[in-house]
């Protein structure tokens, strides 16, 4: 079965405020942009979602973002913070845990 990759953009906003409300002097951001797959000769298709990857000298955090920018789920914990709960979380814990 063929399949076709479509990269989807990283949301330039997410970026923006990630870079100007976190505390970066610690920390790593990394930002890697979602995918759609799509099945040929079938209507199936399988979205991948974007993933920002929060790191520092101990830890790593991942965070996967779908189409509602407001909500981040956070896939060690199991949960969906919002994004302003996202940014506290990096912000309070400047050592990721």
């Amino acid at each position: 079965m063929k399949t076709t990759i479509e990269t989807l953009d990283f949301p330039s906003d997410i970026k923006k405020k990630l870079k100007m409300k976190v505390s970066t002097s610690n920390l790593d951001i990394k930002f890697l942009s979602g995918h759609i797959i799509k099945f040929n000769k079938t209507n199936l298709s399988v979205r991948e979602p974007h993933r920002i990857i929060v790191s520092n000298s101990k830890n790593t955090l991942i965070a996967l973002l779908y189409d509602d920018i407001e909500k981040v789920y956070l896939p060690r914990e199991n949960a969906i913070v919002s994004f302003t709960k996202y940014i506290t979380i990096l912000n309070t814990t400047n050592s990721i845990k």
